[in-house]
C-alpha cells in the first residue's frame, strides 16, 4: 500500500504543474469545415463583476484560468442577479492555411444577459463586440438568426486568444462555442430551418389526428396527447431560440425570462396528465401512486403562478434560492413519477402492453433529460451530444411517432369495438323489428283465418242451421193445420232435419279441430283424415276410400293450411259420393323436400273434365275449392283419369 500511497502524492504534487501547462491551440484550416470548441476551452469566473479585457490578460488574473470541466461549459444553475457572476472563457486558434479566413464565432444557445467577444492577438485588440443579450432585437445583431454569431477575419498563419464574457442570471449557464466559415452560412441556416421545420410539420401533422381522433371517438386520451404534442412543440421552439427569434416582443410578458420555462414546464405536466390516463393506478391497489400525480400536477401550478409572482412580489435572496429550488424540484418531479407508472403497470401487470409502449416511446427523450439534469448539477460532464437541441427533437420525434401508432391502434380497437356494439345493436333492433312485423303477420293473418272461419261457419254450419230452422217452422205449420194427417211425411222432414242437423255438427267439429291448435303436421293431418273417413264413409258399401302418404309427414302445415285442405279434400269426396258413381276413391298427401305438398283425390267413377274457369261458373262447390287453394297460394285443378281426379299442390 505503501508505493499507492506515494504516487498518490506525486501526483498531487503535479498537479499545479499540470494546471499551469500552456493552453492547446485549435488549429483552423481552409474550407468549409466547422470546428466545435469542446475541449479547449478554459475559464475563470468574474466574482467582482467587474473585470475588463486588459485586465483579463494580465498575468495575474491570467494564471487563474483553468480548463473548463466539461467538454461543453456548464457553471450549472443560477437563482438570480445576487448570486450569479459572469464568467470569462478563453481558447487559442491559429491559421494553418496560407490564405486569409473568414470565420464565425457562433454560440449556439440565446438567453444571455450579457455576452461580447474579443479577440487578440497578443499586442492589441482585433476585434471587439458589441454586448448582446436575450433583450438585444435581432436587427441590431450582425446575423438575423436567434443564436450569436461574431465575424471576423483570421490572416494566414496568425495565432489568435479568444476571450468570451457570458453572463447569465438565472437558469442554466450554458456556453457552447463553434467556428464556422463564414461562407458556410447560408448553408448552415437553410439546413437548421429545413430541420426545424420538419420536424415541427410532423407535431402539427400528429395534432391534427389526435383531434381527428378525439373528434370521433370523444376519448379524453387523445385531448391529453394533444396537449403533449403541443408541449413538445413549444419546448422546442422556446428553448431552441424560435420565440425570441420571431416573437421577440413576448418573451417580455413575464418578467426575467420566466416566459421561456412556461413550456418545458407544461411538457412534463402534461406528459403526466397522459400517463395518468394511459397508465392509470386510479382504480387499482397502488392508487397511492395516482394521488401523488395528482399533487405534483398542483406543484406545476405553484410553478406557473411563482413565474408571475415576481412582478409584484419581492423577496430575499435566501426566499428566492428556496423558491428556486423548490421550483426546480417541482419542475423535474413528473419525470420520476412517469417512470413510477411505467414500472408498476409493468411490475403489477396492470397495463402491460401499454406500458411496453410507453417505455420505449420515450425512453430516448427521457434518458437525454435524465443526463441533462445530471449535467447541469455538475455530476457529469457536458458533452456535445447532450446539449444540442437537435438530438431531443430526433428522440421526441421518435416517441411522437411510436405513441401516435399506438393511439391508432388503440383507436383501430375502439372503431372496431363501436362498430360490433353498432352492428349488435342493429342486429336486435332488426330482431324487434322482425319480431314486430311477424307479430303483425301472426295478427293479420289471425284476422284472416276468423275471418274464414267466419265464412266457413257461415256458408256451412249457419246455412245449415238455418235449413233446419225453416224446416221446423214448416213441420210446425204443417202439425197445426193436420194434426194427425200425413205423418209420413211428417216423419221424412224430421229425418231430413236430423241429417242436417248432424252434417252441420260435423262441420262444426271440423272447424273446431283446424282452429284448435296453430300448426299441425301431415303426420296429424292424415290421421284426422282416418278419422274423418272411417267415421262418415265406411258405412259407404261399394264405395272403398283408401289414404296414401308420400314423403316426410313432420313438415308442418298452419291451421289455415290445414283447414282449407281438408275442405277441400270433403267437398272432393262428397263428390264423388254425389255424382261419380264410384267405387273406389284414394286420397294421396304427398310432401316433398322443399316444403310443398299435394293432395289429390282421386276415384274411378264417371271421367269428368273441367278445362276452362267457365265451366266452374255454375259449380259452387268446386269454386269454393279453387278458392282455397288459391288462397294458400297453392293451384287446383280437376281432371278426368279413368274417373276424376282433384288435385292441390301448395
Amino acid at each position: 500500500m505503501a508505493p499507492l500511497y506515494r504516487f498518490i502524492a506525486f501526483l498531487w504534487l503535479l498537479s499545479p504543474v499540470f494546471a499551469r501547462a500552456d493552453q492547446p491551440v485549435i488549429p483552423i484550416s481552409s474550407g468549409n469545415s466547422t470546428v466545435l470548441i469542446d475541449h479547449d476551452l478554459w475559464f475563470v469566473q468574474d466574482t467582482s463583476n467587474h473585470l475588463t479585457i486588459d485586465q483579463v490578460q494580465h498575468p495575474e488574473i491570467a494564471s487563474k484560468f483553468q480548463p473548463a470541466e466539461s467538454p461543453i461549459p456548464n457553471f450549472g444553475y443560477t437563482s438570480g442577479s445576487q448570486h450569479a457572476h459572469p464568467v470569462w472563457l478563453r481558447f487559442k486558434l491559429k491559421n494553418t492555411s496560407g490564405q486569409v479566413l473568414a470565420l464565425f464565432s457562433e454560440i449556439d444557445f440565446w438567453a444571455f444577459d450579457e455576452l461580447q467577444l474579443f479577440i487578440t492577438d497578443g499586442k492589441q485588440i482585433r476585434y471587439n463586440s458589441p454586448v448582446y443579450g436575450w433583450k438585444t432585437p435581432l436587427t441590431d445583431k450582425m446575423v438575423y438568426h436567434r443564436n450569436y454569431w461574431f465575424p471576423f477575419t483570421l490572416p494566414a498563419g496568425m495565432e489568435v486568444t479568444c476571450y468570451v464574457r457570458a453572463f447569465k442570471s438565472r437558469g442554466v449557464q450554458v456556453v457552447p462555442i463553434t467556428i464556422r466559415p463564414q461562407g458556410a452560412l447560408d448553408t448552415f441556416v437553410l439546413s437548421d430551418y429545413a430541420f426545424w421545420g420538419g420536424i415541427f410539420a410532423i407535431f402539427l401533422f400528429v395534432t391534427v389526428i389526435s383531434l381527428f381522433f378525439f373528434l370521433t371517438t370523444f376519448d379524453r386520451i387523445y385531448a391529453k396527447y394533444i396537449l403533449c404534442v403541443i408541449g413538445l412543440a413549444g419546448y422546442f421552439f422556446i428553448n431552441d431560440g424560435f420565440l425570441y427569434q420571431f416573437f421577440f416582443g413576448s418573451q417580455f410578458r413575464m418578467p426575467n425570462r420566466n416566459v421561456y420555462f412556461v413550456f418545458p414546464l407544461l411538457l412534463f405536466f402534461f406528459q403526466l396528465l397522459f400517463v395518468r390516463s394511459f397508465l392509470s393506478l386510479e382504480k387499482t391497489p397502488s392508487r397511492l401512486w395516482h394521488r401523488i400525480a395528482t399533487v405534483a400536477l398542483v406543484g406545476g401550478v405553484f410553478c406557473l403562478v411563482s413565474l408571475m409572482a415576481e412582478w409584484v412580489l419581492y423577496v430575499s435572496p435566501t426566499v428566492e434560492l428556496i423558491l428556486m429550488r423548490l421550483f426546480i424540484v417541482f419542475y423535474w418531479l413528473p419525470m420520476p413519477l412517469i417512470w413510477a407508472f411505467i414500472v408498476i403497470n409493468l411490475i403489477r401487470r396492470y397495463r402491460t402492453q401499454e406500458a411496453w409502449l410507453y417505455l420505449v416511446a420515450v425512453s430516448p427523450f427521457y434518458t437525454l433529460n435524465f443526463l441533462i439534469i445530471l449535467c447541469n448539477f455538475r455530476i457529469l460532464p457536458t458533452y456535445a451530444f447532450l446539449e444540442s437541441y437537435e438530438n431531443y427533437a430526433l428522440a421526441a420525434l421518435f416517441e411522437v411517432v411510436v405513441l401516435t401508432f399506438g393511439l391508432a391502434y388503440r383507436y383501430k380497437l375502439i372503431r372496431d369495438r363501436n362498430e360490433q356494439l353498432n352492428e349488435e345493436r342493429n342486429h336486435q333492433l332488426r330482431l324487434v323489428y322482425e319480431a314486430h312485423v311477424q307479430g303483425l303477420q301472426l295478427k293479420n293473418e289471425s284476422l284472416h283465418e276468423k275471418e274464414r272461419i267466419a265464412r266457413d261457419l257461415h256458408d256451412n254450419v249457419g246455412a245449415q242451421l238455418s235449413f233446419i230452422v225453416n224446416s221446423l217452422q214448416q213441420i210446425g205449420r204443417q202439425a197445426e193445420k193436420q194434426v194427425f194427417a200425413n205423418t209420413h211425411q211428417l216423419s221424412s222432414q224430421l229425418r231430413s232435419v236430423v241429417d242436417y242437423t248432424r252434417e252441420a255438427i260435423k262441420m262444426l267439429r271440423d272447424t273446431i279441430w283446424a282452429i284448435h291448435q296453430e300448426s299441425f303436421t301431415l303426420e296429424e293431418f292424415e290421421d284426422r283424415i282416418n278419422h274423418y273417413v272411417s267415421r262418415y264413409f265406411q258405412q259407404l258399401e261399394p264405395l272403398q276410400v283408401s289414404i296414401r302418404t308420400e314423403g316426410t309427414l313432420a313438415q308442418p302445415l298452419t291451421s289455415v293450411q290445414a283447414l282449407n285442405m281438408f275442405r277441400i279434400m270433403q267437398e272432393a269426396l262428397h263428390n264423388v259420393v254425389k255424382h261419380a258413381q264410384a267405387t273406389e276413391v284414394t286420397v294421396l298427401l304427398s310432401a316433398r323436400e322443399d316444403g310443398s305438398f299435394q293432395l289429390s283425390v282421386s276415384d274411378n267413377g264417371n271421367g269428368l273434365s273441367w278445362n276452362n274457369d267457365e265451366s266452374m261458373e255454375n259449380h259452387y262447390g268446386l269454386q269454393n275449392m279453387k278458392k282455397r287453394a288459391e288462397e294458400l297460394g297453392g293451384h287446383f285443378r280437376i281432371y278426368s283419369d279413368r274417373g276424376t281426379v282433384v288435385e292441390v299442390a301448395v
